[in-house]
């Protein structure tokens, strides 16, 4: 019996295609009809598999058109100029001052650009269906932490996804090998994204001196740090887990 394809969001069935990187920024970016190379990596960095796609077609086609063109396109109208100065390094103190009132709109945006890049990229799905149900109802789910940060290069367009990084826990607790978890990471010029989750029934809490976060609360912890490249600030931080 055929599965019914319905939206990762809503369920609606009026299914659209949504682009991964809105056309605005790949536009920004003058990469529209560039072609994009995704590799599966293992663990030791030896390619799995790869896919080849026009950045103009790298899509989800598990997005209705109610979202697609509604609740989704209010966020990137939102968010589009300032991630527009943030690439680019320009007027950064007026930026982190929207930040600091707007957070949890751009943290939106960072959230919603990373789920749908794991669903649509040839890597195991690491995102649990309910946090594109809480998005769609207009949260950020908890165990959730989005931190930004700036870099020294400036490639178009990066990212990275693993199943999360290292946990440190209070010696009291067992350790779990089936916690959901996941890391994406991804880079536009200069501005540098990580969205990070570990699911918990306990307190957490993820140290990434030197990124600012965006949520669940903005900050800055510790002094600013201009990263060397998104793979220097994917593997930077780590989750605590404590009572």
């Amino acid at each position: 019996m055929e599965t019914k394809r319905v939206c990762v969001f809503c369920g609606n069935k009026n299914l659209s295609k949504e682009h991964i990187f809105a056309q605005w920024l790949l536009k920004e970016l003058g990469i529209l009809g560039n072609d994009v190379i995704m590799t599966h990596a293992n663990f030791a960095g030896m390619p799995i598999s790869n896919r080849k796609h026009p950045f103009s077609k790298l899509v989800n086609g598990l997005v209705c058109e109610k979202c697609n063109n509604g609740w989704m396109s209010q966020l990137e109208g939102d968010c589009q100029q300032h991630i527009i100065n943030l690439m680019n390094l320009n007027g950064i103190k007026t930026e982190l001052i929207f930040l600091e009132e707007h957070y949890e709109t751009v943290a939106k945006w960072a959230f919603k650009n990373v789920i749908l890049l794991n669903s649509a990229t040839n890597y195991r799905q690491l995102v649990p269906t309910k946090h594109y149900i809480s998005l769609y109802e207009g949260n950020i789910p908890n165990g959730v932490f989005i931190d930004l940060a700036f870099s020294k290069n400036n490639p178009t367009i990066e990212w990275r996804q693993t199943p999360g990084g290292l946990v440190i826990k209070d010696k009291s607790l067992p350790f779990r090998t089936d916690a959901s978890r996941y890391t994406i990471t991804f880079q536009i010029k200069n501005l540098l994204i990580k969205v990070v989750f570990y699911d918990s029934e306990e307190n957490t809490f993820y140290e990434d001196e030197g990124a600012i976060r965006l949520y669940p609360q903005f900050g800055v912890y510790g002094e600013p740090k201009m990263f060397n490249d998104i793979d220097n600030f994917d593997v930077h931080g780590v989750m605590h887990e404590y009572l």
